[in-house]
């Protein structure tokens, strides 16, 4: 499939999400980070839809945004979320970042923790919606071992 089909299918799932489900106005979901942004999608197998997407930014040579995480209603709870998010990791540990931000809607706080982000700051309000900022770092820390 073409990218530009694909880029349609991961606007109509953040389309689905965010405008219909949460309310977001669409003219504040579809932005013009969308064009500089890496954008990843999670199909199903079966269908070959694309049922989950996010997108990352580089913010400086070192750190990168994600953002615009969505899953599609029948497909959370799958690790669906999990497989973009470590998807997104690798691409960004392939390309030297030493961290990743993002800003997460409170209730999906919990999910990004046991990704290991950690919040931070305050709570605020992106779209009428509360969220707080997260950050993980990708530096791999070296074991120490010890031989007896």
């Amino acid at each position: 499939m073409e990218e530009e089909a694909l880029l349609r299918e991961a606007f109509a799932v953040r389309l689905e999400v965010f405008v219909k489900e949460q309310g977001v106005p669409e003219e504040e979901e579809l932005d013009a980070y969308d064009s500089e942004a890496v954008h990843f999608v999670a199909k199903d197998t079966a269908s070959k839809k694309v049922i989950g997407t996010a997108r990352l930014i580089q913010k400086s040579p070192e750190i990168g945004k994600i953002g615009r995480v969505a899953v599609l209603p029948d497909h959370r709870g799958k690790g669906v979320g999990t497989k973009i998010m470590q998807a997104i990791e690798s691409f960004a540990r392939a390309r030297n970042f030493r961290y990743l931000e993002l800003d997460a809607q409170l209730q999906a706080i919990p999910f990004y923790e046991r990704l290991g982000y950690t919040a931070m700051g305050d709570i605020f309000l992106d779209a009428g919606i509360p969220h707080r900022k997260m950050k993980k770092s990708l530096r791999r820390t070296e074991m120490e071992t010890t031989t007896t």
